[in-house]
């Protein structure tokens, strides 16, 4: 007997989101295949991870507030998020009672083990289904995926096509061998890939946002909680910056023969289209444009955007490169709303940032492009990378150094390099031997994995570092060998880290981002240069440890080499 083939609208599709405990903001991938899943008939729900947190967590959003590069804020009371422990109980749970055909996971790297644990919990039911796992973690590794045995099937790249294939091929109790922009294991164990698919046209799709409970769509913002809607007007990154996995879609539509460029913009009536349609259906406080790098883009079509936008008036918030602003365009984009924007800094050594992290501009420029940004009179944040491979103190140093040449910024955003699959510099800290092959990242704000040889930072080191970055950049020079003591996790160093970090946020961060931010005179303050303060330390600062130099270095040749991949 033929196997009974179902009509669309009986095939139940769960999608599963494996996520970091408490990283805010819906996925637009989820909302992207919502919406794909359910224009084609199938009947879709949602399993997300987001509010899962189990006691050892270590959250990277609440460590932000720990390194003081955010307002505190409570994810109870300020956000309403009911937290939740029993992850693979309630996962068992909604796969038994509502018995999908088909689930897809959509993973990066650092929530793996939980998507791995999470399918392990259900493969021994008493009802057959299909698993396909998708995201950046497949596209950027898919026989590491491919190599658990839990998992048979992957999704390479863009999945709106690739998700309505296999759910037909499900549907129709087709094979699911070669079926376009997927890997596959056959019934021998071996790997096989199978054609590419071609890239979609990102005009032509509308996120749905209805699965996700209300309470996630809340997030802190410059001091403010605000029902945040994420909104996408292009896709992919122009840049090619080592740290990031971004440009591996550029390189792998290029190799897989499927396009010159993975680069592509909606035109400015889509988003227009798509703001209405969210407007209408979740009525959005403010919006937040997940784009790699909002300004890379010409002129004339961000003048277009921001004509477009000025009947909406809604906060927003985009990640952009410093080089990118120019006085007319910040202009316009206060008017018509902006709230925030994000620039990633990253390094303060130009040698390094121009060599290793292939980023162009100068720190001349740099600087020329934020005195433009701090007088448009729009809040921005500074994001700062510390731990890369071959980085050593005197490194992080310059890149205080440059901060601190920087005015008007609201807060500083410091992450530890993390080692993401489809990066050029993890395969540059894979071929030194400072990190293993075969390790899972946690997330951009946890211990640094790499395991570098002195003069390198050590993992020690830079978690020292994560500690105190704003205090360096903050307080005057002659407090930094207290601070440098605040680096070590211990009484004394935690007593020293809670008094500076009290000025801190006292002073500079304050409750919102348009309060007026108090400036420490040269001479110092805190603990021995305010007559008024009657902190005592414990110990003496680390005066004969203390390493300040901000002598710029230069990289030589073999380090250049070292560094970079050939």
């Amino acid at each position: 007997m033929a196997p009974k083939i179902i009509s669309k609208q009986e095939l139940k599709i769960l999608l599963v989101y494996p996520n970091l405990p408490l990283m805010l903001v819906p996925p637009l991938s989820i909302a992207i295949f919502t919406s794909v899943l359910k224009k084609s008939g199938y009947q879709v729900d949602l399993f997300d991870t987001t509010s899962y947190v189990p006691p050892e967590v270590n959250s990277s959003p609440q460590n932000r507030t720990i390194y003081l590069q955010a307002r505190d804020f409570n994810d109870e009371d300020d956000l309403g998020v009911s937290i939740k422990t029993d992850l693979i109980g309630d996962y068992v749970k909604k796969v038994k009672e509502y018995k999908p055909n088909l689930i897809i996971y959509s993973v990066v790297e650092d929530p793996f083990p939980k998507a791995l644990d999470m399918i392990r919990s259900v493969e021994n039911l008493d009802f057959k289904f299909t698993t396909l796992v998708g995201g950046v973690l497949p596209t950027a590794d898919p026989r590491y995926v491919l190599s658990h045995k839990e998992i048979n099937l992957i999704s390479k790249g863009e999945g709106e096509k690739t998700i309505l294939d296999v759910a037909e091929a499900v549907r129709l109790k087709k094979s699911l061998k070669n079926i376009k922009g997927t890997f596959f294991k056959d019934e021998d164990g071996e790997i096989h890939q199978a054609p590419p698919q071609a890239l979609v046209d990102i005009n032509e799709i509308q996120p749905d946002y209805s699965l996700f409970d209300d309470k996630r769509f809340y997030r802190p913002m410059g001091g403010r909680i605000f029902k945040t809607i994420p909104v996408e007007t292009y896709r992919g990154c122009p840049y090619k910056c080592t740290f990031c996995n971004s440009p591996m879609h550029n390189t792998h539509v290029k190799d897989d023969g499927v396009a010159v460029s993975f680069l592509r913009r909606k035109t400015i009536q889509n988003v227009r289209k798509e703001i209405v349609e969210l407007i209408r259906l979740y009525n959005p406080e403010f919006l937040y444009f997940v784009d790699d790098s909002f300004l890379a883009r010409p002129g004339k079509e961000i003048h277009e955007f921001c004509d477009m936008y000025e009947e909406f008036k809604i906060p927003f918030w985009f990640n952009t490169r410093p080089e990118n602003c120019k006085p007319e365009f910040l202009k316009r984009l206060n008017e018509v709303g902006s709230y925030r924007i994000s620039f990633g800094i990253e390094c303060g050594n130009e040698s390094f940032r121009n060599k290793v992290l292939l980023r162009k501009p100068t720190n001349e420029d740099i600087i020329r492009s934020f005195k433009d940004i701090a007088d448009s009179g729009i809040a921005f944040s500074v994001n700062l990378i510390i731990g890369f491979p071959g980085e050593t103190r005197e490194l992080v140093l310059e890149t205080v150094d440059l901060v601190r040449e920087i005015k008007g910024y609201d807060t500083l955003t410091v992450s530890i390099f993390t080692p993401y699959r489809g990066t050029v510099l993890r395969e540059v800290a894979i071929k030194n031997g400072w990190l293993d092959p075969n390790h899972i990242t946690i997330h951009t704000t946890s211990s640094s994995v790499l395991s570098m040889p002195k003069p390198y930072l050590s993992s020690e080191d830079i978690d020292g570092l994560m500690r105190v970055l704003p205090l360096y950049v903050y307080f005057p020079k002659d407090e930094w060998e207290f601070i440098q003591r605040a680096e070590i996790n211990d009484d004394e160093g935690n007593k020293i880290l809670t008094h500076y970090s009290e000025i801190y946020k006292n002073n500079f961060l304050k409750e919102y981002q348009e309060t007026e931010k108090t400036f420490i005179p040269l001479s110092g303050t805190g603990c021995k240069s305010n007559p008024k303060d009657q902190y005592t330390f414990i110990e003496k600062p680390l005066k004969n440890n203390k390493n300040f130099s901000s002598k710029k270095k230069i990289l030589s040749d073999f380090e250049i080499k070292m560094l970079t991949i050939n």
